[in-house]
Formats: C-alpha cells, sequence, structure tokens
C-alpha cells in the first residue's frame, strides 16, 4: 500500500487540475459564452449545424451546446453588435465524414442548416457522387427552409482535391436550391493553401482562422438566406 500511495495523490491532483481547467485556455467542451445569447426582444434567426472538427474543435458534446475555442460557431455574430444568430443544435465531431454525419444527426427544426462537410471524405478518397448522397440525407433530417452549404477549408496537403470538391459544392447547391457560400475564401491564399497565421497544421483553422469562417457564414445567415426564408413564409425579412 504505501508504495501505492504517491501514485493515488498524483492521479487525484491530476484530476483536480483537469476539473479546474488550469491549462490557460478554454477546455475543448465549454459551453458558448453567454454573449452568444440573443438578447430579449431582438428578431433572431436560428440555425443547425453538421459538421467535422472544424465546427467541433476538439468537443464530443456539440449537440448539448458545446464547442471548442477555435469552432467558426463563435464568432457568426458580429462582435460589438447585438446577436442576431441564435445556434439550436447539430452535430460535429473530429473525424467524422459526411455518412457519419447523416447517421448520428438527429431531427429538428431551425431556420437554416449549415452543411461544412467533406475535409475527412477527401482524405479517405471518397466519391463526390457518395458525398452528395450523404448531403442530401442531412439536409432531409433537419426541417429547415434554407440549407446553406459552405466551402471546405484549404487542406495544404491535398490542394487540388480541395479545390476540385469545393467546386463541386457550389454545383451541388444549386442543382439542389441550396445556398453555396464560400466561407473559406478568406482563409485562402492566391496558392490555395491556408493563409500564414490562420492554421497551425494546414487542415483546421486556428482561432483567427475560425473568426473568418464564422464572419462569413453568419454574413451569409443574415442576408441572402434569410431573405429567401422570409419570402417563403409570406412575410416580411426579419431585423
Amino acid at each position: 500500500m504505501g508504495t501505492r500511495k504517491p501514485f493515488l495523490i498524483l492521479a487525484c491532483m491530476a484530476v483536480f487540475v483537469g476539473l479546474l481547467g488550469l491549462s490557460g485556455t478554454p477546455r475543448a467542451d465549454e459551453p458558448l459564452p453567454q454573449a452568444f445569447a440573443v438578447p430579449a426582444g431582438v428578431n433572431h434567426n436560428t440555425f443547425m449545424v453538421a459538421g467535422d472538427s472544424i465546427t467541433a474543435a476538439g468537443s464530443r458534446k456539440v449537440a448539448a451546446g458545446h464547442v471548442g475555442e477555435a469552432s467558426w460557431v463563435r464568432y457568426v455574430n458580429t462582435p460589438g453588435t447585438p446577436a442576431t444568430l441564435a445556434w439550436t443544435g447539430g452535430w460535429a465531431l473530429g473525424g467524422a465524414q459526411s455518412g457519419d454525419m447523416a447517421v448520428a444527426l438527429r431531427a429538428g427544426s431551425a431556420d437554416s442548416l449549415v452543411i461544412l462537410a467533406g475535409t475527412n471524405d477527401l482524405a479517405h478518397g471518397n466519391s463526390h457522387t457518395m458525398i452528395g448522397e450523404n448531403l442530401a440525407r442531412i439536409a432531409r433530417i433537419v426541417r429547415a427552409p434554407m440549407v446553406l452549404l459552405s466551402s471546405i477549408p484549404p487542406r495544404d496537403d491535398a490542394v487540388a482535391a480541395t479545390v476540385a470538391y469545393n467546386e463541386f459544392l457550389k454545383t451541388f447547391a444549386g442543382e439542389r436550391g441550396w445556398t453555396y457560400v464560400d466561407a473559406s475564401a478568406g482563409l485562402r491564399s492566391e496558392a490555395n493553401t491556408f493563409i500564414e497565421g490562420l492554421s497551425d497544421d494546414g487542415v483546421h483553422p486556428n482561432v483567427e482562422g475560425a473568426k473568418i469562417l464564422g464572419a462569413a457564414i453568419g454574413q451569409a445567415l443574415t442576408t441572402k438566406p434569410m431573405q429567401a426564408i422570409a419570402d417563403t413564409a409570406g412575410v416580411e425579412p426579419l431585423g
């Protein structure tokens, strides 16, 4: 017992430190900050998500309203102005392919469904046809007047495949009456790789990259898509 006691003490200390989150950065499963909440009385639009690590950013509890600091979801509302977009759920997980999203995403409803998928499909060699079938399945799960399909960020080790895939997404969205947004344009250099300082690994946006990605998606959610939703409902545009 005497030799085991120091190990037990160290284990308890490690758990205690982990619970306190003393790493100096937000924990991956931290809920969204209160600043994200839409103030009472402010017109707002809701959105759900389907994605992978670019959306989850380390969290395994996206469906419960948790994302990591480098998730674009945190940055859809313009800083310094009243929040008008409210995230109401969805599903995302690191390593997820489009087929995983189509299986794990639960039914729901929102003004918009944002799909950011495909990085892991390309890594596994999945065809555009297969991915397209999965994207269509994802869209059928959520009752949303607007489906917003985003380009995927650069992948520095698969430039040509990423460029071709984003072109496919643009065409695919147009064929289905969805809205395509090249939200990753602000992350992309002339060589179609990440702009320096916006990714730490050439695959995932870092916090600064996530801010750019989130702002682009947020802008898309508050302009053309919202007009289309209002037209569909036969009412005046919100906000």
